[in-house]
């Protein structure tokens, strides 16, 4: 007769999941090519653009536009590539099997990866502001800075979703590609560092981003006029994470 696994309580259960993203954190602030690009570019930027080729050519109502389009681009990398690229290059390795096999909670791999993305998109987000306060261009005041960061970061669930698609989808060559064809239209179509023409806006809504931080603006005050609905966007965005995410938990549990 087999020997009967007994169940794992609440506690231990709560430090699987705890263990997984602890060390799914280390894994990746180890990787230097996650860790600059992604917490150290966007600040630099907004430095550069922002700071020192704009500086003192900027209406305020411009000023915090273009920081609170910095901040969902920062939130935005993480979110989108700290799911899909690894899961895609571990699903290749193996090494997403050997996870499977452990005698571990079944999400907690998951869930770690999901956690891990929004903390470094947290991280990211929160360099642009230090730099904007540091160098004494902090167009919002501490309630706006709050609520604008935590609507980003909610919303940024969505992009997780579809990084998690990706991951489960493409093989790890093909990741980081596919990725960027999704990331890198979506900063610029979005309207996130500047108005679209009236050619493009048109189709603005259909990036996650512009969702984001058109609900991120409204919440936190930044601007007073242009935005889309938010019941839509907030609509929206839960529709791209369930779609998503049910189709790549689908995949998984079918091929693994």
């Amino acid at each position: 007769m087999r020997d009967v696994i007994p169940a794992m309580s609440a506690s231990q259960v709560f430090r699987a999941y705890l263990v997984e993203a602890k060390y799914e954190f280390l894994h990746r602030l180890r990787t230097p090519m996650f860790v600059i690009p992604f917490l150290l570019l966007p600040a630099g930027l907004y430095l550069l653009i922002g700071l020192l080729v704009a500086h003192g050519h900027v209406e305020p109502t411009a000023a915090r536009f273009f920081l609170a389009g910095f901040c969902v681009f920062a939130a935005a990398g993480p979110a989108l590539f700290g799911i899909g690229c690894p899961l895609a290059l571990e699903r290749d390795s193996g090494l997403f099997t050997l996870k499977r096999a452990l005698p571990a909670p079944k999400g907690a791999y998951l869930v770690a990866k999901g956690v891990v993305a929004i903390v470094f998109a947290t991280l990211a987000m929160a360099t642009v502001f230090v730099t904007a306060r540091f160098a004494g261009n902090m167009p919002l005041d501490t309630t706006q800075v709050i609520v604008f960061a935590t609507v980003t970061i909610a919303g940024t669930v969505s992009l997780c979703a579809l990084g998690l698609w990706i991951g489960v989808n493409s093989s790890g060559a093909a990741a980081p590609g596919l990725t960027q064809l999704i990331y890198m239209p979506m900063l610029y179509l979005s309207g996130l560092f500047f108005p679209l023409p009236k050619t493009l806006l048109s189709w603005a809504p259909i990036w996650p981003a512009f969702h984001i931080e058109q609900l991120a603006l409204r919440a936190g005050h930044v601007l007073q006029s242009g935005f889309f609905d938010p019941k839509l966007s907030i609509a929206i965005l839960v529709a791209i994470t369930m779609v998503f995410g049910s189709l790549a938990m689908r995949r998984l549990v079918r091929a693994g």
